[in-house]
């Protein structure tokens, strides 16, 4: 056994050393497109959801063009990073790769809105397989002393798709149409896949084989479908007394026994539940879902209100977004070497949530009346600062909350929290304005929207404050101070 195990290593060794240099240079170029691209597409929505609904005569479910790419890569995240592990990273990647393009085909020929929520749930399946293999893929062929730099430029590549989205999208939707925005992923896809065939040389899967836990995945993604729906449709498009609205409510309370039974029961479920076990860690998976819901609600109805309201282009809307993207990076960025230097974390989601709730109470009275330019963009630079710290603490002291064997499993449970409060806040404050449009009050209708957030930052506080303070371990300092990556699975 120990003979075996040296050979892998051994074997590990060699393929990095092969692919170093040059190389590895030649494969970053691929991996940063498709890492760009599938970042891209889980923002560059936020200022075309509007054209669209217009295009396809349906602005009420518009936004659930979101919440299906966020519902179906979070789910894909953890299942194809383990299939990596079982069949070998390549082809695993090359599949997210096709199934992605082809999604991203189907919904730019999309002719009705159902059909193109349910292609972006398709090309959700590949974008989340894309954004954890890309790491995983860097530690296969990037020996450790060296990872940080390339680390670093994918950071920087999913920095840059995260605040280009907005503008593309918007600049697509006026001067072309929206449908570019998925044709624009085809052709970089194609050239992408060409690349990894030829050049992307792996070691052979090792280690003793792992479980997919494909009944917790489909369980996930029904219970969530089915709960959002209900939040969604229950009191606006159906009664709540409504068959259909009944039948949902059991499908999400069914589901979601036989959801917990079956993670109970699996050898390596999708979300242990023993995590949860945790204070810290529970506590952290809430903060980080109820930051990314009102990230995506500052993200999607901002520009939502400008076009509608204002009627500006979704160009112009777009810009908009861009301070709340800087304030988010940039208090990441801040936060992080500080906490590395002095191992203390817990002001910062306080500081956070407040700078949340009050910048989105800010944006709550500035659509009330119609203001001026600033009276958005001083309160999105804000909101965004205030849900990078919160975020940034969620993430590192919920890995801090864990021993270091279960530190992947809890990421990637981390990131599908995230990824769910995402869909959340695309779905469930999307009701919220389509009852109030519905009353013909378009600005009042907004303002609901960017108030109801202020509970849930409210709520983001109190579990801020009482959540205790660990010291933290040495390998979290380091991925504090970004200088290392924790796998997602």
């Amino acid at each position: 056994m120990a003979v075996a195990l040296t050979l892998e290593g051994k074997q590990h060794a060699r393929h990095r050393k092969q692919q170093a240099g040059h190389g590895v240079l030649r494969l970053m170029v691929p991996l940063m497109l498709v890492l760009f691209i599938s970042n891209l597409d889980a923002t560059v929505v936020a200022t075309a959801i509007p054209s669209i609904g217009r295009s396809l005569r349906d602005l009420a479910g518009a936004p659930w063009i979101a919440t299906a790419y966020l519902l179906t890569s979070a789910v894909s995240t953890l299942v194809l990073g383990k299939l990596g592990d079982m069949h070998g990273r390549k082809p695993v990647f090359q599949f997210s790769i096709t199934v992605f393009l082809a999604g991203s085909a189907l919904c730019g020929i999309a002719t009705s809105l159902p059909w193109l929520v349910l292609f972006r749930g398709l090309q959700g399946v590949g974008g989340g397989g894309l954004n954890s293999l890309v790491m995983a893929i860097i530690g296969d062929v990037v020996p450790a002393r060296q990872r940080s730099k390339y680390q670093a430029m994918l950071g920087a590549v999913s920095t840059l798709a995260l605040i280009a989205g907005p503008l593309m999208g918007g600049l697509f939707s006026d001067d072309l149409s929206w449908r570019w925005i998925f044709y624009v992923n085809v052709p970089v896809g194609i050239a992408a896949l060409i690349t990894v065939a030829a050049f992307l040389r792996l070691p052979a899967p090792s280690g003793p084989a792992r479980r997919v836990d494909v009944a917790g995945a489909l369980l996930a993604t029904v219970v969530t479908t089915a709960a959002l729906l209900v939040a969604t449709w229950g009191g606006t498009t159906r009664a709540w007394d409504s068959p259909l609205i009944l039948v949902l409510i059991g499908v999400s309370v069914a589901g979601l026994a036989a959801y917990l039974a079956t993670e109970r029961r699996a050898a390596d479920p999708l979300t242990p539940l023993g995590l949860f076990r945790s204070s810290v860690f529970s506590i952290c998976a809430a903060q980080f879902l109820m930051a990314t819901m009102v990230l995506f609600v500052a993200m999607l109805y901002v520009p939502s209100y400008l076009q509608t309201v204002q009627h500006r282009s979704a160009f112009a809307a777009g810009l908009y977004v861009i301070p709340l993207l800087v304030g988010l990076v940039a208090a990441i960025a801040v936060a992080g070497p500080v906490i590395a230097r002095t191992g203390r974390y817990k002001i910062y989601p306080v500081i956070g949530a407040t700078l949340a709730g009050a910048s989105m109470g800010g944006l709550a009275l500035a659509v009330a009346g119609n203001s001026a330019p600033a009276f958005i963009i001083v309160p999105m630079t804000f909101a965004g600062a205030g849900i990078g710290l919160l975020v940034q603490v969620a993430m590192l002291a919920g890995q801090n909350a864990v021993e270091g064997r279960h530190l992947g499993t809890a990421t990637g449970a981390l990131n599908f929290f995230k990824s769910i409060g995402g869909a959340c806040g695309a779905a469930l404050f999307g009701a919220i304005l389509v009852h109030r449009l519905a009353a013909g009050h378009p600005a009042g209708g907004y303002q609901a929207v960017f108030a109801w957030t202020i509970p849930f930052a409210v709520l983001a506080l109190i579990l801020a404050v009482i959540t205790p303070e660990r010291p933290l371990s040495e390998e979290m300092i380091e991925v504090a101070a970004g200088k290392a990556e924790v796998p997602e699975y």
